[in-house]
């Protein structure tokens, strides 16, 4: 009798850590919301996602909290856009000794090398760029454990940023090569601009990020003119941000308002612009009609 109810609490606590164990999943902290939903896509259940920055929060001027220290400290791998993007991550990384568990999807001494990088880039605009990160993050959950099958999420993705591709490039092919010209918030869509044939040509704020100081009376000046000798209709605002200064400039131009876009972040689940897709085809398609006018 002893000896069956020995067995018995032996297979039971057995069982016990069995599931114990099965439970545990491996932890995947992104910095921000579009990252996330890749980590989500590509990983599936296999593992626990994590954002730093919450959905509608953009990168610029973040700065961590030991909550979110607490959440990095727990990561079996880190993914984030670039150091000059997130730079406080790079500093924490490198403060705590975990520069190694960082996958940084677009960072010049990684899986891009050689690659022309903005002062600031903001790739996730980019489908090229968004089908190099996207398959780089499945290469690397492929290495952690409990992830199942990442490489055939990412083929399976892969459609998705294609049909997206294929969609806005077809809208834009629409307009005027000399329509396809607009003045934007900050340094945030050259890359978007790039590959879809269209021209940025001026940005309101002059460095990458999209917070700094109110631009000068010259530089007002400056777009005023530059407005008007290129026949430039379209004054693109970064939702979130302040758009006095924008306003001003579309009033004095004679131009319709700013026209507000969001390529900063995902919106709230179930809203337009909740995942990589929409936030492209919802900002993409009111941008092209802005253009089209």
């Amino acid at each position: 009798m002893l000896r069956l109810l020995a067995a018995l609490i032996i297979s039971a606590t057995l069982w016990l850590g069995g599931q114990a164990y099965a439970q545990e999943k491996p932890v995947v902290v992104s910095s921000f919301s579009v990252i996330e939903e890749w980590v989500q896509i590509v990983g599936g259940k296999g593992l626990e996602s994590i954002s730093i920055i919450p959905r509608r929060s953009e990168a610029h001027g973040f700065q961590l909290s030991p909550r979110h220290a607490k959440d990095l400290r727990r990561a079996s791998l880190i993914v984030a856009m670039s150091p000059e993007f997130e730079p406080w991550l790079a500093a924490w990384a490198k403060a705590n000794g975990r520069t190694d568990s960082i996958l940084w999807l677009h960072s010049g001494t990684g899986a891009h090398a050689g690659h022309d990088c903005a002062d600031i880039p903001h790739s996730w605009t980019d489908p090229i760029e968004v089908k190099k990160m996207v398959k780089a993050l499945a290469e690397r959950l492929l290495k952690i454990g409990g992830v199942v099958d990442s490489q055939h999420a990412y083929e399976q993705y892969l459609k998705e940023i294609n049909a997206v591709d294929n969609e806005l490039s077809q809208l834009f092919r629409q307009i005027a090569p000399e329509k396809r010209v607009f003045i934007s918030h900050h340094a945030n869509l050259g890359q978007f601009a790039k590959h879809f044939g269209l021209t940025v040509a001026g940005t309101i704020i002059a460095s990458g990020s999209g917070e700094s100081a109110d631009p000068s009376a010259r530089h007002f000046s400056e777009l005023l003119a530059l407005i008007r000798k290129q026949k430039i209709h379209v004054v693109v605002s970064d939702q979130g941000q302040s758009d006095a200064f924008a306003r001003r400039l579309t009033e004095d131009a004679g131009l319709p308002p700013p026209l507000s876009l969001s390529f900063e972040y995902l919106e709230p689940i179930g809203q337009p612009g909740d995942t990589w897709t929409s936030m492209m085809l919802t900002n993409g398609k009111r941008l092209h009609q802005a253009l089209l006018k």
